[in-house]
């Protein structure tokens, strides 16, 4: 099979294009350039970073769409004059909105092409950059491509207002979704096992992920992070790693944090 070349560090492309648009924001203020004055309230901001991280991940981020449902709800309160009771249609708006976001969500993950229905690669991979790492049968191929993906070897997770823990069981762990907005996940995969790379995509939007994982694991973290701490707590006992066992992670973090341990 062909594995993408990723990169062990933060992605920061959301954070550098923010900085480049409040920068030349700034700069066209300083040269005496018109701008309305909404682009300089703080709402603008989550919209922002609503929109980068939409476009960076190609319309896909539950993050995304929650920091633009955000912010636009606090821009037309600040700039426009809308009648009063507009707050509770624009909530049952974004409810609906993010109840059918959920929903298609898990559709997704749970489609038979797995490879193309979830694992978006991250942002800036181009396919040229493939390299071959191994080759499976294809009696192999044959029997991952028939499992079906109610399995826990897929794993998904989502914590919006609440909180989610999950302790993983599968030898055959083949990566997931881990999604925390104004929640809080916790996913054990200490005992877990895997066959072949695995990816891992986490979306953290005001909340918090806990993932612990075997010590012998090649952890590869890919991750946007704005405001956000990604902190890699893992020990390390004379333990020689498995170049088979790797788990990639990629995603967004914003005002969050992501914590990888082991035991």
């Amino acid at each position: 099979m062909a594995n993408q070349k990723f990169t062990n560090q933060s992605n920061n492309y959301t954070l550098g294009i923010i900085l480049i648009v409040v920068g030349s924001i700034i700069l066209l203020k300083k040269i005496g350039i018109f701008l309305p004055v909404w682009i300089f309230s703080w709402p603008m901001v989550f919209i922002a970073v609503g929109l980068v991280l939409l476009i960076n991940q190609q319309f896909k981020s539950g993050a995304g769409f929650f920091f633009l449902l955000f912010g636009s709800f606090f821009m037309l309160k600040k700039h426009v004059d809308l009648p009063n009771g507009f707050e509770g249609y624009f909530l049952a708006g974004g409810l609906i909105a993010v109840g059918l976001y959920f929903i298609l969500n898990q559709k997704s993950i749970k489609s038979p092409n797995f490879n193309q229905a979830f694992q978006t690669p991250p942002f800036g991979y181009k396919a040229e950059d493939a390299e071959v790492v191994g080759e499976e049968s294809s009696d192999s191929t044959k029997s991952y491509s028939e499992s079906t993906f109610d399995q826990p070897e897929v794993i998904t997770s989502q914590a919006f207002l609440s909180g989610d823990q999950k302790r993983i069981l599968s030898k055959n762990f083949r990566g997931g979704k881990i999604s925390a907005i104004l929640g809080g996940a916790e996913i054990d995969l200490s005992q877990a096992d895997m066959i072949e790379p695995a990816m891992l995509n986490i979306e953290v939007a005001m909340g918090g992920v806990k993932l612990i994982v075997p010590p012998h694991w090649n952890v590869q973290v890919n991750v946007s992070n704005v405001l956000a701490g990604v902190e890699d707590k893992r020990l390390y006992p004379q333990v020689t790693p498995d170049p088979k066992k790797i788990l990639k992670i990629y995603g967004s973090v914003i005002l969050g944090g992501l914590e990888i341990k082991s035991f």
